[in-house]
């Protein structure tokens, strides 16, 4: 019977000591934290303000982490492509994806896409908008934009990122707000739906400042109204839209997340790395130089945000769905 007894505690003790050696390889694992390479989606095409993003970001994570952070793009379905993807993943920190305002909207349609499932490392950025036309629109102004709508109801399209997407809501919102319809042509990110207008395909574009500066520079787009609260400073001679008669602001941005379920060292560890990556002088000089702002708000001020910017756009979207 003693040598029972013993050999129970012997295999006991033995069996704690494993247990400890596997806790102790978690915590070692969460400790070593990037031990190797990490994947950065992007839900959007090449060209907008996402992809500029990670791009711009990617290199500093690097820096700041010492592995290599892998960039590639899943865009699609409103960014829920990306997103179904993510939350699939093995809540490790090695697979990442930028996120935008449809983490937040996408449960308000017709997509399984729930923010419960991720977990927010950051924001890198945000992007005030504008209505820009193609340079040879009619339109010389809001004013005159709203006027043929009214008078052509559903005539005047305007091209979008998707419906419930951060461009497409302020669109809803211009509506309501002037009392009248417009028709949405829908593309799979701002990119295509910047170029879009820019190639005459749609009456106007509403989106950031920052995706339709290159069309704007090229001489194929024109802003016609700024959706910001005072009057951009590097294009002083654009009215807000608030002059214009509608008090209607918007600005997209753009930021990182993980799978729910990821360590809280891991999220700590990557939204500390992405906090430098934002100061760093050569992230705010792309990013400002492409008219957007570099903005980082951490994984718990993301969490907060999340939920205030479901309640902002909710009321649009269901709009937009006839609501």
């Amino acid at each position: 019977m003693k040598t029972l007894l013993k050999s129970l505690a012997v295999g006991t003790a033995g069996l704690l000591a494993l247990t400890g050696c596997a806790s102790g390889s978690n915590s070692s694992s969460e400790a070593d934290f990037p031990a190797q390479d990490i994947r950065l989606t992007v839900p959007w095409a090449a060209g907008g303000s996402g992809d500029l993003t990670a791009r711009t970001i990617a290199p500093l994570l690097e820096k700041e982490l010492g592995v290599e952070v892998i960039v590639e793009n899943k865009p699609g379905a409103n960014g829920s492509v990306a997103y179904n993807w993510l939350k699939d993943q093995k809540p490790d920190g090695y697979n990442l994806s930028m996120m935008g305002v449809e983490v937040a909207t996408l449960q308000f349609q017709d997509y399984d896409i729930d923010p419960s499932n991720y977990a927010p490392i950051g924001q890198g950025l945000a992007g005030p908008g504008a209505i820009a036309v193609p340079v040879d629109s009619p339109y010389k102004s809001l004013k005159d934009l709203v006027a043929d709508a009214k008078a052509n109801p559903g005539k005047v399209t305007y091209s979008s990122p998707g419906v419930g997407s951060v461009w497409d809501s302020p669109a809803q919102g211009l509506q309501e707000l002037a009392g009248i319809e417009l028709t949405s042509v829908p593309f799979d990110g701002s990119a295509p739906a910047v170029a879009a207008a820019a190639a005459g395909d749609v009456d106007f574009s509403i989106d950031a400042i920052g995706t339709q500066k290159n069309q704007v520079d090229a001489g194929k787009l024109r802003y016609l109204a700024m959706l910001t609260e005072e009057r951009d400073p590097k294009n002083p001679d654009v009215p807000t839209a608030k002059e214009e008669g509608i008090d209607l602001q918007n600005a997209s941005w753009v930021g990182i997340m993980a799978p729910a379920g990821t360590p809280e060292e891991v999220v700590s560890k990557l939204s500390t790395a992405m906090g430098k990556a934002v100061e760093d002088p050569d992230y705010k000089k792309v990013i400002e130089g492409s008219n957007l702002v570099p903005t980082f708000k951490d994984a718990e001020e993301m969490k907060a945000f999340l939920d205030e910017e479901a309640d902002r756009y909710g009321p649009w979207i269901k709009l937009a769905q006839g609501k």
